[in-house]
Parts: C-alpha cells; sequence; structure tokens
C-alpha cells in the first residue's frame, strides 16, 4: 500500500488529506500537534527582543523556584 499526502484548495482554505490507516495514531497526532504549533509561529507577531526578553523571564522565575534546592544539592555532592 503506498500513501498519500495531497493538499487541495477550495474556497480560498488549504485542506491536507492522508489516508487515516497510512499513520499511526500517535504519529498522527504528533504531526497535527507540530503542524498547529508551527501556523500559531508563523501568525506571530512575536520578535526576537520579545522572545529573548520572555526567556530571561522564565529562567529567572525557574531559578527563583528552584535556587535552594540546587544549592542544597550542590552543598550535599
Amino acid at each position: 500500500m503506498t500513501a498519500t499526502l495531497d493538499a487541495l484548495t477550495a474556497d480560498g482554505r488549504v485542506v491536507i488529506t492522508f489516508s487515516e490507516s497510512a499513520v499511526p495514531t500517535q504519529e498522527r497526532e504528533s504531526f497535527i500537534t507540530f503542524l498547529k504549533a508551527e501556523w500559531t509561529a508563523r501568525q506571530s507577531r512575536f520578535t526576537e527582543k520579545d522572545a529573548k526578553a520572555l526567556a530571561n523571564d522564565v529562567d529567572s522565575a525557574w531559578w527563583r523556584k528552584n535556587r535552594e534546592r540546587i544549592l542544597r544539592s550542590l552543598g550535599e555532592a
């Protein structure tokens, strides 16, 4: 059996189709999740500067949350 992936356009929309049996359920869900994430990223107006600021905020919050645990574990080493 040869699986095909088709992309059709109709009414200003693109529809991607493939046989449900061609891909195991978990892989199919992962593929759909990937497409949704990629779509969201491409629609975002998030700049590189915004991303760096968010990364710094996340890093800072993680360190505040985990600082004592990390320092304790280093002291036990």
